[in-house]
């Protein structure tokens, strides 16, 4: 048989380019499918579902004096204002609250009525969530202006004092707006003053929203 070096050749360029079309589909599919589906690597990671929310929040809390004890005809209502700036560690949250207070006495025809302008941070640990329930404790230390230095027949020395509140509730629903609860809180000088009666209301009962 007469060889042709032109034939094998051509069927050498031939195989060259097949093989070098062959590549740069591969490659182009392997591009499209990075543009399609990237890698798991470069995809953002789920957002926590312990919170679900992640900016900063503001929201009012209505408070009514239940039971008083220092003293004990008190009566009252507290109108906070807060604001939860979402700082988070394991359970606990640190969020800011501050507003007015007014109390007043019933056994007294003199020294009826204080009222109180306070500012404080809180400190809440929150529990297993159940459902839309979500139970938490919270502790606060705070400071307060006092517009008058008596309270029935309490001398509570100057218009300064500390605010102390310990107290229990459930956030509900889905992004935890609503919240129900009950505190303690105690007024005070803590001895900065020679006179320090202070005032004192074991149960209050509280009824917030969150925005």
């Amino acid at each position: 048989m007469k060889k042709h070096p032109g034939l094998w050749l051509s069927i050498v360029v031939f195989g060259l380019l097949f093989s070098h079309h062959s590549s740069a589909n591969s490659n182009t599919n392997d591009a499209v499918n990075l543009l399609v589906a990237p890698p798991a690597a470069t995809m953002p990671p789920p957002m926590p579902q312990n919170h679900p929310i992640t900016s900063p929040r503001y929201g009012a809390t209505f408070s009514y004096v239940a039971k008083g004890l220092e003293p004990t005809s008190l009566h009252g209502f507290q109108f906070m204002l807060l604001y939860d700036p979402h700082w988070y560690w394991k359970q606990f949250n640190l969020y800011f609250d501050g507003g007015f207070s007014h109390f007043w006495v019933t056994d007294t025809p003199y020294y009826t009525t204080l009222n109180i302008y306070s500012i404080a941070p809180v400190l809440r640990y929150s529990f297993k969530k159940y459902g839309a329930v979500l139970p938490y404790v919270e502790l606060s230390i705070g400071v307060a202006y006092l517009n008058h230095t008596r309270l029935d027949h309490r001398n509570l020395g100057m218009h300064f004092a500390f605010q102390d509140r310990v107290g229990v509730g459930i956030a509900l629903g889905k992004k935890e707006q609503f919240s129900l609860g009950m505190h303690a809180v105690h007024y005070s000088n803590a001895s900065l003053c020679s006179r320090n009666s202070g005032i004192t209301a074991p149960l209050v009962v509280d009824m917030g929203y969150r925005f």
